[in-house]
Parts: C-alpha cells; structure tokens; sequence
C-alpha cells in the first residue's frame, strides 16, 4: 500500500485506487474520490468526472463553486457508512464547515483517518470533532500546527464581536470580514436579523437555509476590500490569534478578531494524544514543524510526500 500526496491525498492498494480532497487534475484513474467539505482548497472541477463520496452540504458547496455536482455520488452524513468499490467508508463528524467530514477507511487491513480541516471545539452550526480510537494512520491538517496559536474560548470570541458590532453600528456601519463559505455563515448565525449579507456571501446563507438580515448598517463581507469605506472594517480569522497581527491590522483600521474554524495547536496535539495511532502523517500548514512536535512526544510522524509509502511501516 502507498500514501502520497500530489495535489490530493492518494490511496492505492493491490485492488482499489482513491483520492481525498484533490484540488487539481487527477492523476490516474481512481476508483472513487473522498470530499471532506467545500472549500476551494479541498476540491476542484476535476472532482465532476468521477464518482465522489461527500456530504449533501458539500454537494451543494460544489454546485455553487463548479456549476455543477458529479453524475456518480454517494451522499452521506456524520454517523453514516457506505461501501465504495469494495471499501467502507466511515463518516464523521469535522466540526470545521457545514458539512464538513472526516472519513475512516480500511484499506487491506489498515485503517486510516483522514481529517480534512476539522475543529474540536466545535461551533454554533456544527458539532464538535471527536477523536477515533486507534487507527492505523492518521491523515491529518495542521493549519495551526505552531505553539504561536492557541484560540481563545469561543464564547469569548462570539462575545467579543457582538460587543464591536454593537458599540461601533452607530457609526456609519460595521462590515465583517468572513470567508463567505463557512465563517460568514456562522457569523450570520450568530448575528441573526441584526445583519445583511453582501451578494457572494448571501447566495449560500440562502443554500444552507441561514437566515440574513435586512439592516445594511451592519453587513457581512467575503473580505476586507468589500467592505464599503465608510464602515469600521472587522475581520475574523485565526490568524488574529498572533498578537503582532492583531496590532498591525489594528494600525489599520481593522478590528482583527480570533475566530477561526480549525483546531489550534493544543487542540491538535490532544486528538493526536487521544486518538494514538500507530503512524501520523502530516498535510496543509505548519506540517514539517508539526511533525516534529509529534516525534518529540513519542508519536512516529512525518509529513506526507509524493513519496512516501506505507511498506516501510506496515
């Protein structure tokens, strides 16, 4: 069996032959594609051809980004398993994005995790990700792979911006920076009648059944250059939880806010901890320095490669 990455997170056994989360063309033929959830980073418009294994929110996701959905499909939902060419398929719980999944397969024997993003605090829209106990392997994303972040609790944070909308409304408008699928829906959430939506973020409040509100005063944005130049600017990002970040948006003009829809680097360590596979491998973010963290505490990890194998392990 062999693991490596090449735009996609591929699997190839003796008798199957899958990718998860390809965000470029793919290469070879694969028996099936696994989706973790809709952002641009985890899927592109090669996905189309193929049979792909997602949840009904990500299909959606991908009919809005890529005008379409796959003719083969297997829909499923946290809690679910399916059987794709001869390989269950466990779903799970991400906690990242609407719709957001990890998947747990078993591959010749081997069972394997993979994460995608995924968020073990969880949110106002989603469930919390829960670690698995013993695979083999653990794919995972350490986006926030450095001892630099670590989130404050949430209910902080949702407090700390409902706090600014509510003290700077009245002057000239407040805009909210989010990332116009996931973020901007949990800010619409927590902001209810109290915010309209620019177009780009109102068009999946609208698919995901997220109500948006009519007063302009405050309106929630897909980034910062949206904002109208009148409004204080606010953007929510994970990124804010490094302090020197915070003040040079600050500088700026810009509330900088510390919501993010990931596991920071504690929260990473503790479902590696809690979860206690034989083997980690590493993808997105701070990998190779995550990977290193993990060696320190005893854990056998490394960042996954165009290479790299699971023979010398298995």
């Amino acid at each position: 069996m062999n693991i490596f990455y090449d735009r996609g997170i591929y699997v190839e056994g003796s008798r199957v032959r899958f990718v998860v989360d390809p965000t470029g063309p793919i290469r070879g033929s694969v028996d099936f594609v696994l989706v973790t959830h809709g952002h641009s980073d985890h899927m592109s418009r090669h996905v189309l051809r193929h049979k792909v294994v997602a949840t009904r929110e990500t299909f959606i996701a991908m009919s809005l980004r890529l005008g379409g959905v796959p003719a083969r499909r297997i829909t499923v939902a946290p809690g679910s398993v399916v059987e794709a060419e001869g390989v269950q398929v466990a779903v799970l719980e991400a906690g990242h994005i609407l719709g957001s999944v990890m998947y747990l397969v078993e591959v010749e024997g081997v069972q394997i995790l993979f994460t995608g993003d995924f968020n073990t605090a969880g949110t106002i829209l989603t469930d919390a990700a829960e670690p698995v106990e013993r695979p083999d392997v653990l794919v995972m994303e350490t986006t926030y792979g450095d001892p630099a972040y670590v989130f404050p609790n949430r209910a902080e944070v949702y407090n700390e911006l409902l706090d600014v909308v509510e003290r700077h409304a009245g002057d000239g408008g407040v805009a909210i920076a989010a990332y116009p699928l996931g973020k901007a829906q949990e800010v619409s959430k927590l902001l209810g009648a109290k915010a309209s939506a620019h177009v780009s973020v109102a068009r999946y409040n609208k698919a995901f059944g997220i109500s948006t509100g009519n007063d302009s005063t405050v309106l929630v944005v897909p980034n910062v250059k949206a904002a109208p130049s009148r409004y204080i600017k606010v953007e929510v990002s994970g990124w804010y939880a490094d302090g020197s970040l915070r003040r040079r948006a600050a500088e700026e003009g810009i509330f900088g806010i510390p919501l993010s829809d990931h596991s920071d680097f504690p929260s990473l360590v503790e479902f590696v901890s809690e979860t206690s596979p034989k083997l980690v491998y590493t993808v997105y973010g701070f990998s190779e320095k995550f990977a290193r963290h993990l060696r320190r505490l005893g854990f056998r990890a490394y960042t996954i490669s165009g290479a790299a194998g699971l023979t010398r392990f298995f």
